[in-house]
């Protein structure tokens, strides 16, 4: 079983969001997802009293009690467990990053968000865990043009040493019309820039957790100058 922590300091990155749309897209591939709910707001089990598909498995997660709920769901057969832990609180951020295999850290890329993924990082490099970015609510291109603002905060973010994943996702107002319905975006709209966001995001880190033969690593991401409008961030090589 693999398992992924979506974390975050900052309230309002869009932490939840990010955490219910990768679990109901590695449903949709066939995994047996389970989502722990650490956050304090319980917002994905309110995502799930509205959903009527059966996976992913959406949990109420409580601290101190998360190693036994991880070995009970590897002995249920499950494959993936994501756990949304809650903002700011770094015991449950710590008890969920111990037992990744990924650690998400969702940042919107603005000031203050970046200012406060330090000691995020600082946790998940200090417990020698493999940790990424995500890139969230990031402004649409304007004329064409990516927004000046999402290359500074990728130029920030590589100096924090973590990986940036390759795909970002955009301020889309279907990302939060899907989960009033208890869906994913992609679930709502399969044709939306929303569904390719998170699908292929989805996509990126599940080769990134079941690493693909001849695929090629990791390196720094740049902005690809004439991508469409989905934020896609391809690997410099």
């Amino acid at each position: 079983m693999k398992t992924i922590a979506v974390m975050s300091r900052k309230g309002g990155a869009g932490k939840t969001t990010l955490a219910v749309h990768l679990a109901s897209a590695a449903s949709a591939t066939g995994q047996r997802v389970m989502l722990v709910d650490m956050d304090p707001q319980r917002s994905c089990l309110d995502w799930a009293r509205e959903r009527t598909s059966d996976w992913p498995v959406v949990i109420e997660g409580r601290a101190g009690v998360l190693f036994t709920t991880h070995r009970a769901a590897e002995r249920q057969g499950v494959d993936l467990m994501i756990v949304d832990t809650r903002c700011a609180g770094d015991t449950e951020a710590a008890e969920a990053a111990r037992l990744a295999d990924l650690c998400l850290v969702v940042v919107r890329p603005s000031f203050f968000d970046l200012q406060a993924v330090g000691r995020t990082v600082q946790m998940v490099s200090n417990m020698r865990r493999p940790g990424m970015f995500v890139l969230n609510q990031a402004p649409v291109r304007r004329n064409g043009a990516e927004p000046r603002v999402i290359r500074e905060a990728v130029d920030q973010l590589t100096d924090h040493g973590l990986e940036i994943a390759e795909v970002g996702l955009r301020h889309r107002a279907a990302y939060q019309n899907a989960m009033w319905k208890g869906l994913g975006a992609q679930e709502d709209q399969p044709d939306s820039q929303a569904a390719f966001e998170v699908n292929a995001l989805w996509t990126s880190l599940a080769e990134r957790l079941w690493p693909v033969a001849g695929r090629r690593p990791y390196g720094r991401p740049s902005i690809t100058p004439d991508a469409d409008a989905p934020l896609e961030l391809a690997l410099a090589g």
